[in-house]
């Protein structure tokens, strides 16, 4: 299937540059004009010392208008899904998914940071934990206090986990809105009193609980925060361009280094020309689209490139696999008997400034999830050959590679501070329950009958609720949400449940209602170019260069080994962040 973007903004015109204008040699070169993309491009040429291209295969839209464009992708049948298809989305536009997201900014668990530096393999020194992390977050992100009119809702926040240098332009803002229903208040009161449930210190804390959190809106404004405004707009670089609607059709690699990249406008494969790069080229392409690139150039399963008919220039097992994403259940919903009243000191009026609502989450454990099974369910995925619920044929690295994420997460399971459910209270009994820790895996891989042709998408294949561990998490959520709501603080409100209803009470009953309505994405694909060993399927190490080719780096939500405790962007602006201080640090050196 092609790709396609909005009628709007194919038609904008307005193109800073083409490829006829580009040079033919730049110091980086930069695959993806998206999150992480900007980000980089910005960094490595605010000292003036190098030249930095950016190359995006979507267009630029016009200043003012926002219409948001996303690829046209089908994934593959999920076969834990009842062999239901699903839409990919995926920005296709300059600023890519921080572009078109919903603009909810959240961080994940301290817990999710250092695993990763645990998942470095012996001896790492990569720096990659939550401390290391938190240092660029508040590079990364600026906050905006709440307004002094929110104040009886108790919205906490502590600005040492934040940067505020109070600039209009150059940084992207986590804003609080001024908005807040009223009708969260029960919710608030009831979760505080659950059995540890705590509320966080701050949205960006790192700690689960209860928690506001902000959204990626310029408080000035009230629009979009992203990377586009925050990286980009008004910066007006001689040594920062940015090349729109071209394709990059694969990376140009010399005697085993990343000497540039081909390209072509968009929809012109017969114009392919190739712009080098003297010091590196920088992949930042997305989890689909990152692996999808790879495989093109030769670099990924040696079995793979040679059915599709492309010489491999790297085996590296692992492109395209370990794919993760949040699933969620669209629905899981009550009625109140008796409404819960509205306290007085909450009938205030809050005028609302552009800048949204501020919402109310809820982020915990499994242990408080199921309290009476946590280590059941713990123990179960800890038995569990790391090979039974992979794709047939999985690599051997890919397996031990695996293994070592079972690990971890068996031992999260049991542990207090690592989130297994998101929620979101909207002021009515209704949640829509996010499993956020999924153990299934995926895979985005080139199609081999599709002859290397890059204009076709690359399968997506979920995979999600291959494992059931995944459904039995989902079945403890729904299980939590109905003893939350019927029973405790909110009992006195006599509720009924509207769905899923009569007739789920079995565990198995449940199981099969969950296979039935579960979507598996949130649009927060991440860890098909993971940063792990070679030896455990990894595809670039701690520095982020690609094993077996020099020159070449990854800098993207794919070098994510394990999934974050929510939405991924604010997540990858901080990759993108140390990733910069990484390939400016190693400038010098050849």
């Amino acid at each position: 299937m092609r790709n396609w973007c909005s009628v709007l903004t194919c038609l904008a015109g307005l193109l800073p540059t083409s490829i006829q204008a580009a040079k033919d040699t730049y110091d980086y070169v930069i695959i993806g004009g998206g999150t992480a993309g900007l980000t980089v491009g910005d960094r490595l040429s605010e000292s003036g010392n190098y030249t930095v291209l950016v190359i995006e295969y979507g267009y630029l839209e016009p200043d003012g208008q926002r219409p948001g464009t996303v690829y046209n992708i089908t994934s593959a049948p999920v076969s834990g899904l009842g062999n239901r298809t699903f839409p990919v989305v995926v920005g296709c536009v300059v600023g890519g998914g921080s572009a078109v997201n919903g603009r909810v900014f959240q961080r994940g668990t301290t817990e999710d940071y250092d695993i990763w530096g645990e998942l470095g393999g012996e001896g790492a020194r990569g720096g990659w934990n939550w401390a290391d992390m938190l240092r660029y977050f508040k590079k990364a992100i600026q906050l905006t206090p709440p307004k002094p009119e929110t104040a009886p809702f108790d919205l906490r926040y502590d600005t040492k986990y934040w940067g505020r240098n109070f600039t209009t332009n150059h940084t992207i803002f986590a804003t609080f809105g001024n908005v807040i229903s009223p009708k969260i208040y029960p919710f608030y009161e009831a979760a505080k009193k659950v059995p540890g449930i705590n509320v966080s210190p701050d949205g960006g804390s790192g700690q689960v609980g209860l928690q506001y959190y902000q959204a990626s809106s310029n408080p000035y404004t009230g629009e979009r925060s992203y990377s586009r405004t925050g990286h980009w707009d008004g910066l007006n670089r001689a040594n920062y361009d940015l090349l729109p609607a071209t394709r990059v059709n694969k990376i140009v690699i010399d005697r085993n280094r990343a000497a540039g990249v081909q390209v072509y406008p968009r929809g012109e494969p017969q114009k392919k020309t190739i712009i080098r790069a003297r010091k590196e080229v920088v992949l930042a392409a997305g989890t689909l689209h990152t692996p999808q690139i790879l495989q093109l150039s030769g670099i990924g399963p040696a079995d793979l490139l040679r059915r599709t008919g492309i010489p491999v220039k790297v085996d590296l097992p692992g492109v395209g696999y370990n794919f993760q994403d949040h699933t969620f259940i669209p629905e899981v919903s009550f009625r109140w008997s008796t409404s819960p009243p509205i306290p007085a000191h909450l009938n205030i009026s809050v005028i609302d400034d552009g800048l949204g609502r501020t919402a109310l989450g809820l982020s915990i454990g499994l242990s408080v999830i199921a309290p009476s099974s946590f280590s059941r369910i713990a123990s179960r995925y800890e038995s569990q050959s790391p090979a039974a619920y992979l794709p047939k044929g999985t690599h051997p690295t890919i397996i031990r590679g695996y293994r070592q994420q079972q690990r971890i997460y068996a031992r999260e399971m049991r542990a207090k501070n690592f989130s297994f459910l998101r929620a979101t209270f909207s002021g009515d009994p209704s949640f829509v329950p996010i499993v956020i820790h999924p153990v299934s895996r995926g895979t985005v891989l080139i199609d081999p009958a599709a002859s290397a042709d890059i204009e076709v998408e690359p399968i997506v294949d979920y995979r999600a609720a291959s494992n059931p561990i995944d459904v039995g998490v989902a079945v403890e959520q729904i299980k939590f949400l109905r003893r939350f709501i019927t029973g405790g603080e909110l009992s006195r409100y006599n509720a009924t449940e509207v769905v899923p209803g009569p007739g789920y009470e079995t565990d198995e009953a449940l199981a099969r209602w969950v296979r039935a309505n579960t979507i598996p994405s949130v649009y927060h694909p991440v860890g098909t170019a993971a940063k792990m060993p070679r030896e455990w399927g990894g595809v670039v190490g701690e520095d982020l260069l690609v094993y077996g080719v020099k020159g070449l780096s990854v800098v993207d939500a794919s070098i994510m080994p394990t999934i974050v405790a929510g939405t991924t962007s604010m997540t990858v602006y901080a990759i993108a962040e140390k990733a910069a201080d990484l390939i400016k640090g190693r400038a010098g050196r050849k």
